[in-house]
């Protein structure tokens, strides 16, 4: 994980990883269409766009496995 990322910012990730791969995917659409976060309002936009990156990365594993 990303040295950057706060410990808030990591355990919002675990969070919203064991909530499974479709509620992330979606997140990342949300992100990538400029949509707000509701689900990382508590963060800065810098934050936002560290664990958005992370997310990224994690999920770029599961679709080498696919």
């Amino acid at each position: 994980m990303n040295p950057a990322l706060s410990k808030k910012a990591r355990h919002k990730i675990e969070i919203l990883c064991e909530q499974g791969c479709s509620e992330v995917n979606q997140l990342l659409e949300k992100a990538r269409a400029g949509d707000e976060l509701d689900e990382l309002s508590e963060f800065t936009s810098s934050e936002i766009l560290l664990i958005i990156a992370e997310l990224d990365e994690i999920m770029a594993v599961y679709d080498l496995k696919e």
